[in-house]
């Protein structure tokens, strides 16, 4: 695993390196001589044919020279290119979950209004049928009715804590999404059980 990340970090590097290298040796050794070339000209006799001699052999050390800097020099910059591209990518996804947590949380007071509102009134109804009805079928869909409403309570809240939004697969092709809060649904039920007894 360690051995493949290095080799991908190698050839990620490697063609900056190379184009760095290229341009150390075909640009920045020849601006180097014809600097020199021009700012010795009154002193050393050099004439501005003379940059043609870094391309010579025995300027090889030195163009060598240039091209590990040049090289050198592309992979600085190809790590600060991937280091704002990374930084980038990041804000971005920031950007996104946080304008999809104030749209849930938007949803939310919609939601709760209405359904927690609609909630009260299945709830008062089901605990009014249990204190007159005696009929054992009934009072146990009354009772099923009373559990799927508190179901419905949970969930709202479950969403209205939410701080971070995670998501599981509704289907088993896993081509359709849902926010996965079962587990705080799970903890609100058991805790609601935990405070009748």
């Amino acid at each position: 695993m360690k051995i493949q990340l290095v080799l991908s970090h190698i050839k990620t590097k490697s063609l900056p390196f190379f184009i760095g290298a290229l341009a150390g040796y075909a640009v920045f050794h020849p601006y180097t001589m014809l600097v020199y070339s021009l700012t010795g000209f009154a002193h050393s006799g050099m004439h501005l044919k003379d940059v043609f001699f870094s391309f010579e052999r025995e300027m090889l050390p030195m163009g060598v020279a240039f091209a590990v800097l040049g090289g050198l020099i592309g992979i600085l910059i190809a790590v600060v290119i991937e280091k704002q591209r990374q930084l980038y990518t990041v804000t971005f996804e920031n950007e996104k979950k946080k304008i999809a947590l104030e749209t849930l949380q938007q949803l939310m007071i919609t939601l709760s209004h209405y359904l927690l509102n609609a909630n009260m009134v299945i709830g008062g109804m089901v605990r009014r049928c249990q204190r007159i009805q005696t009929n054992e079928d009934a009072q146990h869909s009354l009772e099923a009715i009373a559990e799927q409403a508190k179901k419905i309570d949970a969930v709202i809240s479950a969403l209205k804590r939410l701080t971070e939004i995670k998501t599981a697969k509704y289907t088993a092709e896993g081509h359709a999404l849902m926010i996965d809060i079962s587990k705080e649904i799970e903890e609100l039920l058991a805790g609601d059980s935990a405070k009748k007894e």
